[in-house]
């Protein structure tokens, strides 16, 4: 007679379904002992995942077999319904079977009982132990595939968050209220007022009865789900996406986002409405060159007053005084300035050459023209003698063809002059004196004004190189100005000028945006 032990297993998602219940699996071993005059020395029950072995009560299972072992009552097999309720693993399922039996202790299964004496019983034993896990990740596969086109649609799966809790809208899950959810509501406000720390806000809470930990509460307040919305996490190549979620919000975006903004900074009465532009103009404009980012601004409390850098929130990056790095940009906007007054110094000059440059386009207009207005007569002409009889079909065609290319390249030279415009003039009289006087334009206007200058002026964002501003890229207006003015500051003789200033004076884009 052999000993033996009795193993059901359920996951939870498998206890109402029927075949799968604990009584069931338990009652149909039991029989099957029975018939096999088993002498069952004791009855596990188990509600957990078969991914795994670590599982308590098959935890207790080993330790019997141990304590048990080489004594009389010896344990000798461990009977269990069926494969799937052993394990749901390949791998781990030859190897639990291993280590059992080196502890003299069998695993035997009701259903799909394997000869093991047949050459062939490793091949069915695999196959057994590996279907459980194929169905296992066919369930998963499912369940994450129901679980993002629910998402998709604005319905919240998993556990509900603090303050939520989970419940339907017809068929879809979704969340509503809790008694917590004005605690938790108050504590975003507390956290976005940037009155206290997020420690503060966490040990109010407890006080309140939601007991929370520090990496659960910072989790809370990173939760977008308090804003009505749901997060989509990548799957199968979609990009991840944030969607409008079926439940009710319990903060505003502006609420959620200020708490975030406290929470990053790790600063305590900080004053999100206050506008620091004029205090920190260059902010959103200065890049780090070793890693990239944008930086950031702050004050650093000394001895005897408060002094402001601009800095990297990476560590060990060189920070800068705002006084210092003001001062290199308006150096840049100087040198705008001085070419600025170079290209006035030349107005006079400019002027000539530019009405001359657009003479000279409009007599070449005037020229295409009237060679258009011949060739059309031509062919005018050709038809009426074709008409007549008086030319031939192919002679006729030929110079048809002839003089229709012709007709093709004049109207193509003509649109391609009457589209190049000459606004060389407006831009000596309406956008170079605005740079005339531009520092000063700058140091008097407000930080809104400033970031708005220096928009129009930088197409890259400026960086610090060796205890000042690196080469600046500038947004082609400025390039033509200071391209211009180069030309003007060399000594050379005049043809040489006027062709490279018609090379550097390309037409402008435009100097500054609409809303300057």
């Amino acid at each position: 007679m052999k000993n033996v032990v009795v193993y059901s297993r359920v996951s939870t998602d498998e206890q109402a379904q029927q075949g799968y219940s604990l009584e069931y699996q338990e009652e149909t071993i039991k029989r099957f002992c029975e018939f096999r005059d088993y002498k069952i020395m004791d009855c596990y029950r188990e509600d957990c995942s078969g991914k795994d072995f670590e599982r308590p009560q098959w935890k207790k299972i080993e330790t019997k077999i141990k304590s048990h072992k080489g004594k009389s009552d010896s344990i000798d097999s461990i009977v269990i319904l069926r494969h799937d309720r052993f394990a749901r693993n390949l791998i781990l399922s030859f190897l639990e079977k291993a280590k059992f039996l080196k502890l003299g202790c069998e695993i035997e299964f009701v259903e799909g009982q394997i000869d093991e004496t047949n050459p062939e019983a490793l091949l069915l034993q695999a196959i057994s132990y590996a279907l459980p896990e194929i169905e296992n990740k066919k369930i998963s596969k499912r369940s994450k595939e129901g679980s993002h086109k629910a998402r998709l649609n604005g319905c919240h799966t998993g556990i509900a968050p603090k303050g939520y809790v989970n419940s339907r809208l017809g068929k879809d899950s979704t969340l509503s209220f809790n008694k917590d959810s004005e605690l938790v509501r108050e504590s975003f406000e507390k956290m976005a007022s940037g009155l206290y720390s997020a420690d503060e806000v966490r040990r109010w809470l407890n006080t309140k009865g939601v007991k929370l930990c520090k990496n659960t509460f910072l989790n809370m307040i990173r939760n977008i789900t308090y804003t009505g919305k749901i997060h989509v996490k990548p799957f199968l190549g979609d990009p991840s996406q944030i969607v409008i979620g079926l439940h009710p919000p319990l903060i505003s975006d502006e609420i959620f986002s200020a708490a975030n903004d406290v929470l990053d900074g790790r600063r305590k009465k900080m004053k999100f409405h206050d506008d620091k532009s004029d205090l920190y103009p260059l902010k959103g404009h200065l890049i780090c060159p070793v890693h990239g980012r944008t930086l950031s601004a702050y004050g650093s409390k000394g001895r005897n007053n408060i002094y402001h850098y601009y800095v990297c929130t990476k560590n060990k990056c060189p920070r800068y005084p705002i006084d210092w790095a003001h001062k290199e940009v308006e150096r840049i906007l100087s040198n705008i300035q001085f070419s600025a007054q170079t290209i006035k110094s030349y107005k006079v000059v400019l002027e000539k050459l530019f009405s001359i440059e657009d003479i000279e386009r409009k007599n070449t207009l005037l020229r295409i023209e009237g060679e258009m207005k011949r060739l059309q007569t031509q062919k005018h002409f050709i038809q009426g003698q074709y008409m007549d009889g008086l030319l031939p079909s192919t002679e006729y065609q030929e110079l048809k063809n002839s003089i229709d290319v012709k007709l093709f390249e004049n109207e193509r030279n003509f649109r391609d002059l009457s589209e190049v415009l000459t606004p060389y003039n407006e831009y000596l009289k309406n956008h170079v004196p605005m740079f005339e006087d531009l520092v000063s334009f700058y140091q008097t206007s407000n930080g809104k004004t400033k970031k708005k200058i220096l928009s129009c002026i930088f197409s890259k964002k400026l960086y610090f190189e060796n205890g000042k501003a690196a080469a600046p890229s500038f947004t082609p207006p400025i390039e033509i100005l200071i391209n211009a003015s180069k030309v003007l500051e060399k000594s050379k003789n005049k043809k040489e000028v006027i062709s490279d200033l018609l090379f550097a004076l390309a037409p402008p884009l435009g100097l500054e945006p609409r809303t300057l």
